[in-house]
């Protein structure tokens, strides 16, 4: 039977498995990307902005983590959950600028520039939607 806690759980597990296939791309970047392109100068871009995006993926990985965790604890309306959401939205804004300067190397990289850049729009009114109810959570703990 579907529950949202069992959504919730899958979906954190889901997310562990992304930290692990992350961990695996960090040491099989290069070898993967020249299969792919067999060619050393689209390589050496997407490499580079492959590892400058790193920190940024694992930030936003850890924040999910933290994110569902307080899903499961029901701390949902919480000044902590915007500001996991802000972070994460500033994570995307950061692969965003990275992929926007790559992507004049490397085109293709247009992708990424404007997937991060959607996600992160997406993330910032998730975030001023969850901050105004966290104000009006906290309001209504106000009124007797």
């Amino acid at each position: 039977m579907y529950t949202s806690v069992k959504s919730t759980k899958l979906t954190l597990y889901v997310t562990y498995g992304f930290c692990v296939l992350l961990a695996g791309m960090m040491i099989g970047v290069v070898p993967a990307l020249n299969w792919i392109f067999g060619t050393r100068q689209f390589t050496n871009v997407c490499v580079i902005a492959f590892y400058t995006c790193t920190p940024a993926a694992w930030t936003a990985l850890i924040s999910i983590i933290k994110l569902l965790k307080n899903v499961l604890t029901d701390r949902i309306f919480s000044v902590e959950s915007v500001k996991i959401l802000r972070l994460l939205s500033w994570c995307c804004a950061f692969v965003s600028v990275v992929s926007f300067i790559a992507m004049f190397f490397f085109r293709l990289l247009f992708v990424f520039w404007l997937g991060a850049g959607l996600m992160m729009l997406i993330l910032r009114v998730l975030k001023n939607v969850l901050a105004r109810a966290v104000e009006i959570k906290e309001e209504n703990e106000l009124t007797v």
